[in-house]
Parts: structure tokens; C-alpha cells; sequence
């Protein structure tokens, strides 16, 4: 390898490096304000220029690249007496206030750290005038401070470059220049994500966030008491966070350095990044409850209320909520969701709004821990004795880690005698682990999400609406596009990536199989499927080939509304590549066909050869921080860890010898599934949530909270009294990710290491220890000492996670699993050398198109799709606490094609009733080009008007997942004067 001489050290250099590179990766610092690592150079600020032997001038080390031979003084006379120039005449327009008062001996930034270093004093007088300060006030998340911009351009680029969003740009020239955000000052007019990228980059505290500096001031942020790493609480993503944290509080969020290997590279979205209020908000129990009429009597407990109506209350259910007028939402601006003007402080706190009412409190006393575990242990086991294991089951997390997910399913399955156990995947992703199961006998990403962006040629992307659901995920793909790359969107909506894209194949709702198949049938026709891929390493190709033969393009045109020249050029161009990505979110899954959907994307995909090497990933998209570690540990009904089957004797006996239980006790027999849990006629009769709201996720909902009214037992741990915990028995607070320390698992199979930041509050316990605890109580020994423990013992009965310990992962941040040894790296991608199968092989699984179960008529005209919002999570538990982000999107609304509000005579703001054949909300209309006419949208968020009375209950055949993203729906005006 080359070398050259930097401050006397000899250093390597790979081509292409420059001065700067080469001696930072040597650990050389050299001043840089207008650099920053993935920006595109600029050498604008001059502040890195440097002695070279032999050169009559200063070289920007930032774009001078290295060279053989070369000899570089970083600090030589020359060198520093041009940076005490520069700085000098930075200062010219840099509060001198800000220098005042002790701040040379505390530099509250990196341009002060440099005048400091540099000692350079601010003028006696100055030549240019002070630029003008606060450009966006009454912002709750982000503001800035223009006196204080250097104008080095990191907000600018960083917001082109990294996030490809552009709301940011250099106005005029010369003195008169400055930073501007979009045309006319207006963030939303602009396209602003919020993600705080401007803020991470800048130099000097110009842009800044808003909220933490008012609510603790700017001192306590320069001086947190820690700085926990963690992992963002929402998406799959898994992007690591630093939580700042003083005097037990969370101060901010900010992420790490860009250039540590994390699967963000120091990036967040607005969620990552100001959605951390809900750990410390009012709401969060911190007590045990027991619900009024539990008496403990001759050593036992005993219901003396009156049955079987004694969890009623004096509040609304979520069907009765729905059905009351609602805030008229602020008037709408261009392009994203406007401010609302909200107080932020004080009496009105936004946060009123969402807290749980006290009326739910009504029914539950306090009481102490020994209360609350003795009546969840002899209820459960009572029902386990006297009705049957087949009578008991329980709701695992997809927010808890995978560590108290193993012991969450080890307790049930242990102690409770049964495979009843599952979690939100149910409702997410359950029938892409049923068909990829099916055809590849694997349930998680074959890649990974960096080589996207790496070495990806084309990207096929179906039913994910990613830069609003998973944003950083969602920059990654823009900027992959950016390098070039092309871009394939199938989606029923006009999303982001769908404007963006090369070809949008906007189909009708759930026909989605007709046109997978019609591509393939194109691809086939024109030979331009792998042959030799097929030859080895698929089986029954001969049955798909024949499955597909009527699915003709012309076909396609027909059902699904994409002419058939477009479904032609989306199969040529992905068959084609040469390496193609296939990704895929909840627009495909959540339907009563979506194993099918799935089967027939994976057919396409298999078809083509576009698995098994880099820059050809399979990746569906997870929806939450750990709904892929949930499963992998064994939180579903019907598998233990890495999917191994519960009806299997010989896995059985691996997991009763490593639990010291007899064999007997661990059932093989398949679980219920969480739909099948709730349905009609269930024999489930006490159940144990942890960390799930399925009042309010569960399709048809007013069925689902009836009949959680109905339990004999009904236990819940969870961080607030939710829509379901309050028709709890018993209630135990458990703790926030910002408590805990764990893994979890992010959508393309990294297991990362959460440390806790904050104790629980008050009497909350640890979701490990509460499990621990109770698993005693049940009669399961159960003695680990910490989450370390409990990795250990995964490990060791978990062939592809064999060689993860809490000593290597923090050292490493991530393991990319499987990682079968403790000396092993790590897998960025699967299947180069075959399936996971006995043969090698993946297996194609011919699928035929069955319409949806129920379509548009004239009762019921349009078409409802629901799903999330940037700003929001899942039910709303987590980011409808989170100031910024519901001040964001305060209230609920209905998004419908701008021909359809005409049609019906609405505006923005408009009161409407939607109603299903499952019941009706009120709720006000946004109008938005990003639908097509005749389908409307609306968010699962809000428990006030709850999307979920009106989804469609059919369910997945194999995955039992209920068809959320197709329902026929009827749309009425309101009059205002009848909500009075």
C-alpha cells in the first residue's frame, strides 16, 4: 500500500483518499468546519489547509488528494496562522456574547472549540453586521439562530445529500448570504421530514432543537450526568441513539457518529429523534393495580364483584368514542401536515389531549407487587388446572427485547403448559413468514439494507410506503436512486417513492397476485428467467410455469388497472438487473390472500435468480424494533427459537432438558394464533398481555374489546394504562426501552444492544425481572441474574444465534446473524451456497388470484386502506405522548382523492361518517392527490376515531391475518350543526 508522511508518521493511503481521510483514519485531527464525513467536499471554509514539502502554498487537505511521497505538516506556522485567520473573520458576525461569560473556557461548540484551540479573540470592532436570528418561532422541534451561522453549508448538503429532501438552501451572495428554508420560509411548503439531520451536522448551534433547550436550557444539555447507547423504540430499522440523560431525566436524543458502522450511519427520523417524551410522561404507571373486587381471604384470592359484567366502567368503549365528533383538524398547508399552534406549556398541554382519562382509573386500587403477582400466578394457574392449558394464552411484545420475549414464551410454554403465545406479527408481516417458510424455509432478510444503496441496480419495492414509515430507510433508497439505481413501485397509493420511481404500478387493491403473476408470465415469455439458478436451487418450477400461463399482461391490465405495456416494462427491467432487490411491506401482507401475495412475489423473485448475492436482497420491511427478534426467540404459537416446530419431539426435548421440565409438560400441539385468540366462540378464557394494545390493533374492534370484557382472567404489564389494560384483572408498569438493557433485532437480522438510561419510575419494575419473578411464582425455576444470562442460555439452544454474547456484542454494537460461533462475523447476506432446505433448494408454490372478500357496492362505494403516519406509531401508546410529534398530527383524518371530496362536497376539515359492515366513526376529510379515486385512508393511530372498527375481520388462511388494507366503506357529510 502507498504511504506518505504526515506530522512525521508515516501513513498509509488506498486510492482515492485524500490528505484528510487518509490522516483521520491514521488518527491525525485536522480542523474542518465546511467537511463532514458522506458530504459531498466543498473546501469552502479554508479550514483545513496544510503544509506540503516542496509546495509554495497551503493545500485544502479535504480535496487535495494523497500522494506518494508526500510530506504534510498539519500545524505548521503557516498552517495555523491561516486558521486564526479564518476563524478571525468568522467571528466577525458570531455573538461575541457567546465567547462572554466563561465561554472560552467552556466552548459550546465546534467552531468555539477551534477559536479556543486557536486563540483567537473576537474583533474590538466589528466590519459586518450581526445576521438576523430566529427564523421559524413557535416551532416545538426545530429552530434556528442565525447569528450564529457560519455558513460552512453542512445543514444544506446534509438535507440534499443524506436525506435527499433539499428544504434548505444558500440565498444571495457575498455578505447579504444566508441560509433559507425553502422558497418562502415555510418548512412544510418546503417538504421538511423533520429529522433533525440540519441540526446534527451544524457546526455551531444555529439550528437547534427546540423543546429540550426550553425545557432544561442549553447548560444542561452541554453537561448530561450519561449518554446511554440505545436503539430507536419504533421501526425495524434498528437505528442506534444516544439518550442524554440528567438528574433521571431524558434530556435529548442524538445519534452517533456518522462514520461507526450502525445501520443508520448516525442518521434518525423525526420519531427517532424527538419521540422520547412517552418514558417520562404522567401517564406512566408506576404502581400495581387490582381491580376493585379482589379480596385476598383464607390465603387465597377472591372475586367478590358481580359477575360476569364486572369490568364495566363509567368511560366510553373505543366503538362509542368513534362515534363523537372530533377537533376540527388546523387549516392545512401544502405538502405536509401544518403546525397546529398547540400550546406547548402550561395549563393546555397538548399532552391533556392523549392522556389516559381518570376515569379508567376508577376501577383499580394500588397495590404492592406481592398482590399483584400472587393473583396473576394462582388466576392463571387456576384456569391452567381446572379448564385446561388449551384455555390460557398470552400476547408477547414486539417493543420488549428478545430477551424478555424468550422468557415471556419460556414461562407460558413452561409453566403454563401451552403453545398459545404470539405477538403483533400476527398483523404485520405473519404471512410473509408463512410463504417465505413455505418456498425458502427461512423468515428473515436475505440481506441487507446498506447494500441497497451499495450495489443494488434496480429496486422493487411493493406495498411499503417507506420514506413516511421508515424514513432513514426510506433516504437510503432515494439516495440509491440518486447513484443511479432504478426504481420499481407497486402501490395503490402515489407515495414518495412512487413519484420518485422509474415505473409506479398503481394496481387496484388485492390484486396484487395478478399482476406478480402477469410479470412473470412476461418474463418467461421472453426468456429472461435464470436458468441456471432455477436448475439448481429450485424445485417445481414446472407447476408455477404452468400456474402462471394465463396471467398475460393483457390480463393484468383487466383486474388490475396497470396497462399491460406498463406490466411488461416492470418485468423486463427487473429481470433484467443485473442485481435486483426485492422489498416488500405491510401493502402486501395485510390482506386475506397475503400468503398468496407474497408466494407470488417470491415465485417472480426466485424466477429471475435476484437472492443469494450482494446487491440482490430480500428484505421485508419490518414495521417494528423487534418484531423480528419476537419471532425469532420463539414468541409465536407454532415455533420455538430459529423456527424450529413445536410439534416436533426431538426440538421439544431440547428445550425441556434446557428448562428442566418434563418433556410432557411442553405441548406439541400448535398454538392459537392472535386472531384465533379473539375470534368468536374461543375457548381462551385467561390471558396474559405484555406490552400489546390488541383493543385497538385487532381487526373489527368492537368485537375484540366486547370480548376481552368477557375473560375470566385478564392480566396486563405494560407502560400505561392502554386501551386494553384497562379491562385488566391485574395491571404490572413494566419499563421503556430507555430502562432496560437487551437486544433486538431490526429488519435485516442485526441483533444490537440497548443500555439502559433511567431507572423505572417509581415502583415499575423491569419487564426481565417482573417475568422472572412470575415464572417462579408458576413453578418454573427461573434464576438468571440480568438479560447476559438470559442470552446465554438462547444461545445455546439456538443453532444460528450459537456464537452471540453480551461480551461480543459490546464490542461489536451488532451482530448480523446467523452467527454460529463464538469467533464468527456474522452473515450480511444468505443462501450463496443454497436454501436452508434438506436438498438446498427453494420451492416455488404455484398461487392463484382470489378477489377480495368484499368489494365496493353501491352501499358501500369506496375502498378503505389504513396503515401509519410519519409522526405516528402503532396505536399512538408512544408517539401520542411525544410533544413534537403529535403536535405534528393532533387528530385524525380520513385522506381522499380531490375528485371524490368534489364529488361529495367536501373540503379540507370536513366532518364525514365512515362506515364498514363493522360499524362507523366520525372523523374530518384531508384531501390528498395520493389516493385514488375511489379508495380512502386512515391512520390506526387514534383510539378516537379507531380505523380498526371498520377493517374487514377475514382472515389468511394460513397466517390468520385479517384483510386491513381492503374494505368497503360508505363516506357521509356531516353537518356541523348536528355535532353541536
Amino acid at each position: 500500500m502507498s504511504t506518505f508522511v504526515v506530522n512525521g508518521q508515516t501513513i498509509p493511503f488506498a486510492p482515492g483518499d485524500t490528505i484528510l481521510a487518509a490522516a483521520r483514519r491514521a488518527g491525525i485531527d485536522i480542523p474542518t468546519l465546511c467537511w463532514y464525513p458522506k458530504l459531498p467536499v466543498v473546501g469552502n471554509c479554508r479550514i483545513c489547509l496544510v503544509s506540503a514539502e516542496g509546495s509554495g502554498k497551503l493545500l485544502p487537505a479535504c480535496a487535495t488528494p494523497a500522494a506518494e511521497g508526500m510530506v504534510i505538516a498539519t500545524e505548521s506556522e503557516a498552517a495555523v496562522e491561516n486558521r486564526r485567520g479564518v476563524l478571525g473573520l468568522l467571528l466577525q458576525r458570531y455573538p461575541g456574547e457567546h465567547l462572554a461569560n466563561g465561554g472560552r473556557a467552556h466552548p459550546r461548540n465546534e467552531f468555539e472549540e477551534y477559536v479556543v484551540r486557536y486563540d483567537v479573540a473576537p474583533p474590538a470592532r466589528r466590519e459586518l453586521g450581526l445576521r438576523a436570528g430566529d427564523e421559524r418561532p413557535g416551532d416545538v422541534m426545530i429552530q434556528h439562530d442565525m447569528s450564529l451561522c457560519i455558513l460552512c453549508t453542512r445543514c444544506v448538503r446534509a438535507c440534499e445529500d443524506i436525506q435527499e429532501v433539499g428544504v434548505l438552501d444558500v440565498a444571495e451572495r457575498g455578505e447579504h448570504a444566508r441560509i433559507i428554508v425553502g422558497g418562502d420560509g415555510n418548512a412544510d411548503h418546503a417538504g421538511c421530514t423533520w429529522c433533525g439531520e440540519c441540526v446534527r451536522v451544524c457546526p455551531t448551534g444555529a439550528i437547534f432543537e427546540f423543546l429540550p433547550r426550553q425545557r432544561f436550557g442549553a447548560e444542561a444539555l452541554r453537561t448530561p450526568d450519561t449518554v446511554a447507547r440505545s436503539v430507536c423504540p419504533y421501526c425495524g430499522v434498528g437505528c442506534q441513539i444516544n439518550l442524554h440523560v440528567k438528574d433521571g431525566q431524558i434530556l435529548r436524543v442524538t445519534s452517533p457518529w456518522i462514520e461507526e458502522y450502525s445501520p443508520n450511519q448516525g442518521s434518525t427520523c423525526v420519531k427517532g429523534r424527538f419521540g422520547y417524551d412517552f418514558p417520562q410522561h404522567r401517564d406512566r404507571l408506576k404502581t400495581p393495580l387490582i381491580r376493585k373486587g379482589w379480596v385476598f381471604e383464607d390465603g387465597r384470592w377472591v372475586w367478590t364483584g358481580e359477575r360476569p359484567r364486572h369490568r364495566e366502567g363509567p368511560w366510553q368503549t373505543i366503538d362509542q368514542l368513534g362515534r363523537k365528533d372530533k377537533p376540527r383538524p388546523p387549516q392545512r398547508q401544502v405538502g405536509k401536515p401544518p403546525l397546529t399552534g398547540l400550546p406547548v406549556l402550561g395549563e393546555d398541554d397538548v399532552r391533556d389531549r392523549v392522556a389516559t382519562p381518570p376515569s379508567w382509573y376508577s376501577a383499580f386500587r394500588e397495590a404492592s407487587w406481592e398482590e399483584a403477582l400472587s393473583l396473576a400466578a394462582q388466576e392463571l394457574a387456576r384456569v391452567r388446572d381446572e379448564v385446561g392449558p388449551h384455555a390460557v394464552a398470552a400476547l408477547s411484545s414486539a417493543k420488549c427485547t428478545n430477551e424478555d420475549n424468550y422468557l415471556f414464551m419460556r414461562m407460558i410454554r413452561g409453566a403454563l403448559w401451552t403453545n398459545n403465545v404470539d405477538h403483533c406479527t400476527r398483523l404485520c408481516h405473519s404471512t410473509s413468514v408463512s410463504a417465505m417458510n413455505r418456498a425458502l424455509s427461512t423468515a428473515a432478510a436475505s440481506g441487507s439494507m446498506r447494500e441497497i444503496e451499495e450495489a443494488c441496480d434496480v429496486i422493487f419495492i411493493s406495498g411499503a410506503n417507506t420514506t413516511e414509515t421508515h424514513p432513514v430507510f426510506g433516504a437510503l433508497i432515494k439516495r440509491a436512486v440518486k447513484r443511479g439505481a432504478k426504481l420499481i413501485v407497486a402501490d395503490v397509493r402515489r407515495t414518495e417513492l412512487a413519484e420518485l420511481a422509474d415505473i409506479h404500478l398503481q394496481m387496484m387493491p388485492g390484486t396484487d397476485v395478478v399482476l406478480y403473476n402477469a410479470m412473470l408470465h412476461h418474463v418467461l415469455a421472453e426468456g429472461l428467467e435464470d436458468r441456471a439458478f432455477i436448475a439448481r436451487w429450485t424445485r417445481e418450477f414446472d407447476a408455477v410455469r404452468e400456474a402462471v400461463r394465463p396471467y398475460t399482461p393483457e390480463m393484468a391490465a383487466r383486474i388490475t388497472g396497470i396497462p399491460a405495456a406498463t406490466v411488461r416494462a416492470a418485468a423486463e427491467l427487473y429481470a433484467r438487473g443485473p442485481n435486483t432487490s426485492t422489498l416488500w411491506a405491510m401493502g402486501l401482507t395485510q390482506h386475506a390472500t397475503g400468503t398468496d401475495i407474497v408466494a407470488s412475489l417470491l415465485n417472480l423473485m426466485l424466477a429471475c435468480g435476484m437472492i443469494g448475492r450482494w446487491g440482490a436482497a430480500m428484505i421485508p420491511i419490518r414495521g417494528q424494533n423487534n418484531v423480528q427478534g419476537a419471532s425469532d426467540v420463539g414468541a409465536i404459537p407454532f415455533a420455538y427459537t430459529d423456527y424450529r416446530p413445536v410439534t416436533d419431539p426431538a426440538v421439544r426435548k431440547v428445550f425441556a432438558d434446557a428448562w428442566q421440565v418434563p418433556e410432557e409438560r411442553l405441548s406439541l400441539q400448535r398454538g392459537m394464533m392472535v386472531t384465533e385468540i379473539v375470534a368468536e366462540g374461543s375457548p381462551i378464557r385467561a390471558m396474559y398481555v405484555m406490552g400489546e394494545n390488541p383493543v385497538l390493533s385487532d381487526p373489527n374492534i368492537a368485537h375484540a374489546e366486547h370480548w376481552v370484557r368477557t375473560l375470566d382472567f385478564l392480566a396486563v404489564q405494560d407502560l400505561f394504562l392502554t386501551e386494553t389494560a384497562r379491562w385488566a384483572d391485574v395491571v404490572l408498569p413494566g419499563s421503556s426501552f430507555a430502562e432496560k438493557e437487551g437486544t433486538v433485532v431490526n429488519t435485516d437480522r442485526h441483533i444490537q444492544l440497548m443500555q439502559p438510561a433511567l431507572a423505572p419510575p417509581g415502583n415499575a419494575r423491569r419487564d426481565l425481572d417482573i417475568l422472572i419473578d412470575l415464572s417462579n411464582r408458576l413453578g418454573l425455576p427461573t434464576t438468571f441474574a440480568g438479560p447476559a444470562e438470559v442470552m446465554d442460555e438462547i444461545a445455546r439452544v439456538t443453532p444460528s444465534w450459537a456464537g452471540v454474547s453480551y461480551g461480543r456484542l459490546r464490542t461489536l454494537r451488532a451482530l448480523q446473524y446467523p452467527v454460529p460461533t463464538a469467533d464468527h462475523p456474522g452473515t450480511p447476506f444468505l443462501f450463496a451456497d443454497g436454501f436452508p432446505t434438506p436438498d438446498g433448494r427453494a420451492t416455488f408454490v404455484p398461487v392463484e388470484y382470489l378477489p377480495p372478500s368484499e368489494l365496493p357496492d353501491e352501499q358501500f362505494p369506496f375502498i378503505l386502506n389504513t396503515g401509519r403516519q410519519m409522526y405516528h406509531w402503532h396505536t399512538g401508546t408512544m408517539t401520542r405522548r411525544s410533544t413534537g410529534l403529535d403536535s405534528r398530527e393532533p387528530v385524525p383524518v380520513i385522506e381522499m382523492n380531490p375528485e371524490d371530496a368534489l364529488m361529495l362536497g367536501l373540503e379540507d376539515g370536513d366532518p364525514v361518517r365512515a362506515s364498514t359492515r363493522r360499524g362507523s366513526i366520525l372523523i374530518n376529510v384531508r384531501v390528498s392527490d395520493r389516493q385514488a379515486r375511489g379508495q380512502v385512508f386512515i391512520p390506526m393511530h387514534f383510539r378516537e376515531a379507531a380505523a380498526n372498527i371498520l377493517t374487514n375481520p377475514q382472515l389468511d388462511p394460513y397466517a390468520k391475518i385479517a384483510s386491513f388494507k381492503v374494505s368497503a366503506l360508505r363516506i357521509e357529510p356531516v353537518k356541523e350543526a348536528a355535532l353541536a
